[in-house]
């Protein structure tokens, strides 16, 4: 195996005891209307017009500052919008079908102008996903063998994983496209670009075709 990579044994998940209780949900409507759409929204709005869907984004609201976050940059862009309640407390708020607006920002950023890391997490139109059992290994990223990329963007996809997914989980999980395990894979924008803060950085590959279906970011 390459070098950068160390295989691992699945990573645990980090298991939050408060979410065993009573679990309520509030509709919200948004009547703000956004004609720029931020770093941090990108990421989560590309993947319904990469792939063609409509998927449901769910925002850990750990803290005020993930909570403002999510409130001032996320929700205006999308029409159904809840907020998850468990024993009184907000933990999440999900979205789903994005505004016509909001789609439009998202087809230009990709035509010019996107987040540099987007383009890169996904570069086929592809799911790959499972159609019966497969067989995963997991690989850490050597992170001192990567060549780190500044990326002035970075810096507020940082801020909003370390107040929010970070508290939550310990690590959020992306879905790569079009990624195969080769030493080419070192030179990925995002691998590059997340370790400037993540602590670790984890493939989850499939080890029919070794191709990429999950990066673990850990915080």
């Amino acid at each position: 195996m390459f070098n950068w990579l160390t295989e691992i044994e699945e990573p645990p998940f980090q298991f939050n005891n408060d979410d065993n209780g009573e679990l309520n949900f509030k509709r919200l409507d948004s009547t703000v209307e956004l004609s720029e759409m931020s770093t941090v929204c990108q990421l989560f709005a590309s993947f319904d017009l990469v792939f063609g869907k409509d998927s449901l984004t769910t925002l850990p609201t750990s803290n005020d500052n993930a909570l403002e976050t999510i409130m001032n940059e996320v929700v205006p862009h999308y029409l159904d919008i809840k907020q998850i309640f468990i024993d009184g407390k907000l933990k999440e708020i999900n979205v789903r079908f994005l505004k016509k607006e909001s789609k439009k920002i998202v087809q230009d950023l990709l035509s010019n102008g996107i987040y540099p890391v987007i383009p890169d997490l996904y570069r086929t139109k592809h799911l790959n996903l499972a159609t019966k059992p497969r067989v995963v290994k997991h690989y850490l990223v050597n992170q001192e063998l990567i060549d780190p990329l500044d990326i002035k963007e970075t810096e507020k996809i940082r801020g909003f994983f370390m107040c929010s997914f970070f508290i939550e989980n310990g690590s959020i999980l992306l879905q790569p496209t079009g990624w195969k395990l080769d030493e080419n894979l070192k030179e990925s924008l995002t691998i590059r670009a997340f370790i400037t803060f993540a602590k670790q950085i984890v493939l989850v590959v499939d080890n029919k075709n070794m191709s990429v279906i999950g990066l673990h970011i850990y915080g």
